[in-house]
Order: C-alpha cells, then sequence, then structure tokens
C-alpha cells in the first residue's frame, strides 16, 4: 500500500486556530490501518514546513506497530529511536527503510532525527525478533 501524507501542512484546512501538531492529525488518519492485511507499506508521513521535517510521530509509530501482518515498511522521512523501537515489536516484519529526505545526523545533533548509533540499536532488535516462516 502506498500512503502519502506529504502534501499535508500542519492542520492548514481543518485545524482549530493554533493547533499546528501533526501528530494528532496523523493519528486520525491511521486509525484503524490495523484492520488492514498490510504485507508492505510505502509511507510518507505529513510534513512540518515549520521546522522543514517530515518525520514519524509516536502515535503513527504505536498505530502502525499494530499492522501485525506487515513485512515490509518504507517509511520517507526521518524518525526518533524510541519510535524506531516500536515498529520492532511487529512480529513478521522484515525490513524497514528511511528513505528520501532521510540522512543520518551527527552525533552531536540533538534533533530527533536517527544518527548512525540509532539505527545500528534498531537493526540489532531486528535481527534478534524471530521470523516464524
Amino acid at each position: 500500500m502506498h500512503l502519502d501524507c506529504r502534501d499535508t501542512i500542519g492542520y492548514a484546512h481543518t485545524a482549530p486556530s493554533g493547533q499546528m501538531d501533526l501528530s494528532l492529525w496523523e493519528q486520525f488518519y491511521l486509525i484503524g490501518i490495523r484492520h488492514l492485511s498490510l504485507r508492505e507499506l510505502d509511507y510518507w508521513p505529513p510534513q512540518d514546513r515549520v521546522v522543514n521535517q517530515r518525520s514519524l510521530s509516536l502515535p503513527a509509530a504505536g498505530l502502525l506497530q499494530e499492522c501485525v501482518g506487515l513485512r515490509k515498511l518504507f517509511i520517507h522521512g526521518t524518525a526518533h529511536e524510541h519510535f524506531m523501537m516500536f515498529l520492532s515489536r511487529i512480529p513478521d516484519l522484515r525490513d524497514v527503510q528511511l528513505r528520501e529526505d532521510y540522512y543520518p545526523a551527527p552525533e552531536n545533533d540533538m534533533s530527533t532525527e536517527m544518527r548512525a548509533d540509532s539505527c545500528s540499536r534498531f537493526e540489532a532488535a531486528l535481527n534478534r525478533c524471530h521470523i516464524p516462516d
């Protein structure tokens, strides 16, 4: 499934005044995704133009981890290491890729983007998971 939210810029069209948190919108959009029999998901998270960042939110990570049949996940953006660890709980997940505007941040960067060490820890967590087939 190709799920493209990249043209979503905050709450430009539907938000109450002063409510710019994309994670609430993303949660509303992804609610019920667990009921789909997804094997592969190509996901473009919404973009926060204020900070020029497209990243996976905490609600999105929590909802995506409920897709128990998911085997491949492509995220076109960045993600915090803690949020990525949610995905390691998906039983059949074999392949996770951060694409496009993702780049490893320098180790002294305090942003929420994944650093090289974070990627290594997530990869190790996925490799420790037993895949039944």
